[in-house]
């Protein structure tokens, strides 16, 4: 059975920390093997280039899905999804970075009644077919493969089918009941009317839906005809798409509607014509061979296809009308937004000059000027132009910021060791490097790794700190013990407490341990007697720790918040007056952990959320001043930080790797 689809986009939220866009695409063609291609898609992390990829698969796409009509639609789409790739690996092997951002992309083609498709990351697809709604991209992602796109389904499509192509896992936010009822209706419009409706409150990013219509195909005009105007439809709209032509186009269009109006008029005064001479013959009593006249005949046409002609003529002068007048209202919009941006510019231009003596300031004005143009972007109109302010204000602020992208290199890949490795912090202890995890530990000595130790069958290590009085590296468990390694063996470490307070933290001073316990809000500190440690002593006086989530010491203790504060403690007093100054424009926000030594000058922020490591120096004023930072885009999960204060090299741990970074 033939059959037609219809279309319709959907964005929904107003996050704006991702790029997300709709396309669709007919050529036009007769024939059974034309058919229709859809890309729904989430960029996520990329802003600068988010918009390019995203018009390279379209585009992409697009000309090898069509390039042979004769090719039979499974290959043809094969072949484009292998396009496809082919074009993102070429885009990310010339970024230094190697970093395309997160794509959760849909691609689709519907071709007669045959629906093909394949995913990347969190894009889904929904069937609802008389009211039962299915998940048919499940499945089509394959993380382990090096392809973005990795596997294709098709299948069947028939009238009353519903097809729902998201951005992200919709069933996140609507059971597959609800979502089966709410576009049960027929009405592809009203149908998605009511999901942003129901969506909206639940929603918290932003996401694209692309709602596509099955129906049975019954044309009233044969493939040639038809085939005929949609190619005159189609230069039409290739006319009215280029923006250095908006003049002609309105003139083309004025007069397209005139020449419309002219032919409409003649036809009509042939028709009334022909019905009055017929109407006579009837009145002379010509009634026997009324009855046997012939259709009437215009042009070679017989009075069906007229009809259909004149309402095709019709619409488009109706729609014609309808353009000229919105596109005023729309040429005002998109002027406003150019004047937008040039204050944006004007904005950019400020911060720049600002920013000279006044970072703070500089700051605020960067932020506006952002606010603006994803404004613009978010409208639609003009994006190149705000995609490349929003990269300049990007720019700015790294310069403010002194942001430094270094290169960098791995030295040591634990899993070579045990493949399901789940790595927990980075240490260092007589100028050996150790990893750990839960239950082993793994020494790295020039750049190689030796044979995991177990710390011990039973017990689950959460924490560890290095213990430099007794040259040995201790171990928090789960069950509050401490296991000691020294000398290549493992032992437990008791207190007259019987078992050590629980904590989020843990570090080492002298031949004392300090416990970071937010829910007690207080540190707990505890001294080495000869083979064991004492009871705990409530270290913090009046610090407010209910939010800490490390702890480093020099002689002070620099505790750090959640929020990115830091609380300076020194014999169990907090230090009034104490502050982070010159903070970056780009504030701290969820960091998780919080790195110096004795006679190191730096102190050492580690922000995993955002990719970087914040760098303070240690003021004669015992304050911390923000000095730079390191941007990792493509480590997107650093758990640990360590920093040899001897060669001020930094090391970055993530789930299964060690890397150094290259100053």
């Amino acid at each position: 059975m033939s059959v037609r689809t219809q279309h319709e986009f959907l964005l929904i939220g107003r996050d704006e920390g991702s790029f997300v866009e709709n396309y669709a695409y007919d050529i036009g063609e007769p024939g059974d093997h034309s058919g229709q291609i859809y890309v729904n898609l989430e960029i996520e992390n990329n802003p600068a280039d988010a918009e390019k990829i995203g018009e390279i698969i379209f585009d992409t796409l697009r000309r090898s899905f069509y390039a042979d009509l004769e090719k039979d639609p499974y290959a043809r789409f094969e072949d484009a999804v292998r396009d496809v790739n082919v074009a993102l690996r070429q885009m990310t092997e010339e970024k230094a970075s190697k970093f395309l951002g997160n794509l959760n992309v849909m691609l689709a083609a519907i071709v007669d009644n045959t629906l093909y498709l394949t995913q990347s990351g969190d894009a889904e697809a929904y069937l609802i077919r008389k009211r039962l709604c299915s998940t048919i991209s499940e499945g089509l992602g394959d993380e382990n493969s090096e392809e973005i796109f990795s596997n294709i389904a098709s299948g069947t499509l028939e009238p009353g089918d519903f097809i729902l192509f998201s951005s992200t896992r919709l069933l996140r936010y609507i059971s597959k009941t609800d979502l089966s009822k709410i576009v049960s209706s027929k009405n592809i419009v009203a149908s998605l009317t009511e999901l942003k409706d129901y969506l909206s409150t639940e929603v918290l990013g932003r996401i694209g839906l692309i709602a596509a219509g099955v129906f049975e195909s019954t044309p009233i005009m044969d493939e040639n005809e038809r085939g005929q105007i949609v190619e005159h439809l189609q230069k039409e709209e290739s006319y009215s798409r280029d923006p250095g032509q908006k003049t002609d186009v309105m003139k083309s269009l004025q007069d397209s509607v005139k020449k419309l109006t002219g032919v409409v008029a003649d036809l009509k005064d042939k028709v009334v014509g022909a019905v009055s001479k017929n109407k006579e013959r009837v009145v002379r009593g010509d009634q026997t061979r009324a009855s046997k006249m012939p259709k009437l005949d215009f042009f070679g046409l017989s009075a069906e296809r007229m009809l259909a002609i004149i309402i095709i003529l019709i619409l488009v002068l109706v729609g014609g009308i309808w353009w000229m007048r919105s596109n005023a209202a729309n040429q005002a919009r998109i002027e406003e937004l150019d004047n937008q941006l040039g204050q944006v510019q004007d904005l950019i231009n400020s911060a720049e000059t600002t920013g000279q003596y006044s970072k703070e300031q500089a700051g605020t004005t960067l932020n506006n000027a952002e606010q603006q143009a994803l404004e613009v972007l978010n409208s639609g109109y003009h994006r190149a132009k705000a995609n490349q302010l929003l990269e300049q204000i990007q720019v700015s602020r790294d310069t403010l910021d002194g942001v430094i992208r270094p290169e960098y290199r791995v030295v040591a890949d634990l899993s070579t060791e045990r493949e399901n490795v789940n790595a927990l912090g980075l240490l260092s202890l007589n100028d050996a490097l150790y990893a750990y995890e839960y239950n082993g530990l793994y020494p790295i000595l020039l750049d190689d790794v030796q044979d995991p130790l177990t710390i011990d069958e039973n017990e689950s290590v959460t924490m560890a700190t290095v213990y430099d009085d007794n040259q040995s590296i201790l171990f928090m468990t789960e069950s509050n013990k401490i296991i000691e390694y020294k000398d290549d063996r493992m032992t437990f470490i008791d207190t007259v407490d019987g078992a050590f307070k629980d904590g989020v933290d843990l570090s080492s001073y002298g031949n004392r341990i300090y416990v970071l316990n937010p829910e007690d809000n207080q540190i707990w500190r505890y001294t080495r007697t000869r083979d064991r440690f004492d009871s705990a002593e409530a270290y913090n006086v009046d610090a407010d720790l209910t939010n800490s989530v490390s702890l480093a010491i020099d002689g002070n203790i620099f505790v750090l918040n959640t929020d990115g504060t830091v609380v300076k403690i020194f014999r169990g007093n907090k230090e009034d007056g104490f502050r982070l100054n010159k903070l970056p424009v780009e504030p701290i926000e969820n960091p998780t952990d919080i790195y110096t030594e004795l006679d190191m000058s730096q102190v050492y922020i580690l922000e995993p959320s955002k990719q970087r490591v914040l760098v303070f120096y240690k003021d004669n004023e015992g304050q911390l001043t923000y000095n730079n930072q390191y941007v990792l885009e493509d480590l997107t999960d650093i758990r640990d930080i360590y920093v040899d204060k001897d060669t001020n090299k930094i090391y970055l741990l993530d789930q299964s790797k060690v890397y150094e970074l290259q100053n």
